[in-house]
C-alpha cells in the first residue's frame, strides 16, 4: 500500500532516527518498503540503510532535487508514496493512516511538519504524501508536486492527527545560512535554464523567482532579494507566489526599518487575499516601530495565531513577545483619562 521514499548523501547521524521511526508503520504491515535513494555518500549511510532492511540504489547528484527524487520513485510499486528526508521523524496513527490511503479521495496530501530551530519551533504543511502513478517531482530547489500528465494537481490536507512529520534539519543559524548558499546557487541555475527557453512557463518562472528570493534572504543577500521580490512582483501580479513574494518582500523591509512601505504592501496582501489576522500582526509591527502604540495594540487584539501566506504558522513567542513589547511601550505612555 506504502513506500516511503528518501534520498540521502552523508546521513549517517540522522537516517538511523528516520528509519526508527517507521517501524511502527512496518509492524503494521502497512509498509510495503522503505527505498533509500543515495546521491554519493562517503560515510556508512549505504550500509546502515541496508543493514536496517531498506532497499538502497544508488544515483548521482546532479543539482536537482527534483531529479533526485525522481530517480528514487523508479521501482516503487506501491499504491502510495510517502517522501521524507533523513533529518525527519513520522509520527502516525496508523489505522487512520491506512483508512486515509484506503480511502484515496485524493492523489496528494499536503503533511503537517514541525520545524525545530534555536529561534523557536514552527510549523508548514508540504506535499509528502501521493500516487506515485499520478504524481512527480518538479523544481531544482524547495522541489513541488505536480500532475504527470502537466494539468493541475489538486492537494488535500491529511487530516489532523492522523500523520505528521518532527522535521530537525534547519535547528541552527549556522545550518540555515549553509543551505540557503547552496539553494540560492540551484534555483539560479534554475533561473538561468528557464531564461534559456523560447517560451519559457510563466508559473514555473514566477515560482523560481520565489525559491530564490527566499534563500537570498536566507544567504542575507537582501539587496539581491529585494530585485527578486521586486522582479517577482512585477512579471506575475496576481499570483500566489506573488503574493507570498510580496510577504517576505514587507518582512524584509520591516527588518530594515522602511515602515511606511510595509504598511503599503500589507494593503496589497489584505486585498490580495491574505490571512487577516496575519496582516494584522504585520501592520501592528510597522505601527510600533513608527510610534503609534495604541493603534499598534488595537488591531493585535483579535490575533490568536500567525500563519503567513504559505501556511507557515509562526511560533506562538512571537506573538506574545510583541504584546509584551506593546504593553512595556504603553506603560510608558501617559494614558487619556
Amino acid at each position: 500500500m506504502l513506500s516511503v521514499v528518501l534520498i540521502v548523501r552523508d546521513e549517517a547521524a540522522a537516517l538511523p532516527g528516520a528509519l526508527r521511526s517507521l517501524e511502527p508503520l512496518r509492524d503494521a504491515g502497512l509498509l510495503d518498503a522503505v527505498r533509500v535513494h543515495d546521491t554519493g555518500s562517503t560515510d556508512a549511510t549505504r550500509e546502515l540503510a541496508g543493514a536496517w532492511g531498506a532497499q538502497v540504489a544508488s544515483g548521482p547528484w546532479t543539482g536537482d532535487f527534483a531529479a533526485a527524487r525522481n530517480a528514487a520513485l523508479e521501482g516503487v510499486s506501491s499504491g502510495w508514496v510517502l517522501s521524507i528526508d533523513a533529518d525527519e521523524r513520522v509520527e502516525a496513527d496508523v489505522d487512520a493512516l491506512r483508512a486515509l490511503l484506503t480511502a484515496g479521495r485524493a492523489d496528494a496530501y499536503a503533511v503537517s511538519i514541525r520545524n525545530d530551530a534555536d529561534s523557536g519551533a514552527w510549523t508548514h504543511r508540504a506535499e509528502r504524501l501521493f500516487r506515485p502513478a499520478v504524481a512527480r517531482w518538479e523544481g531544482r530547489v524547495h522541489e513541488r508536486l505536480v500532475a504527470r500528465t502537466g494539468a493541475g494537481l489538486p492537494v488535500a490536507d491529511v487530516p489532523a492527527g492522523v500523520l505528521h512529520l518532527d522535521h530537525t534539519g534547519y535547528a541552527t543559524g549556522e545550518v540555515r545560512a549553509a543551505k540557503s548558499v547552496r539553494n540560492v546557487a540551484l534555483a539560479q541555475a534554475d533561473l538561468d535554464a528557464l531564461a534559456a527557453t523560447p517560451h519559457p512557463d510563466p508559473a514555473r518562472v514566477a515560482q523560481v523567482l520565489l525559491d530564490l528570493g527566499r534563500s537570498l534572504v536566507g544567504a542575507d543577500r537582501l539587496q539581491e532579494a529585494v530585485d527578486a521580490f521586486e522582479a517577482l512582483r512585477s512579471l506575475a501580479p496576481g499570483t500566489p507566489q506573488a503574493l507570498q513574494g510580496t510577504d517576505a518582500f514587507a518582512r524584509l523591509l520591516l527588518g530594515a526599518g522602511m515602515d511606511s512601505v510595509v504598511l503599503h504592501l500589507v494593503g496589497e496582501l489584505r486585498a490580495g487575499g491574505a490571512p487577516r489576522a496575519y496582516c494584522d500582526w504585520l501592520e501592528a509591527q510597522a505601527l510600533a516601530q513608527l510610534g503609534q502604540v495604541e493603534r499598534a495594540h488595537d488591531l493585535l487584539q483579535g490575533v490568536d495565531e500567525v500563519v503567513d501566506t504559505a501556511g507557515r504558522r509562526h511560533p506562538q513567542a512571537q506573538l506574545d513577545e510583541l504584546r509584551s513589547l506593546l504593553r512595556s511601550l504603553r506603560a510608558r505612555v501617559p494614558q487619556p483619562r
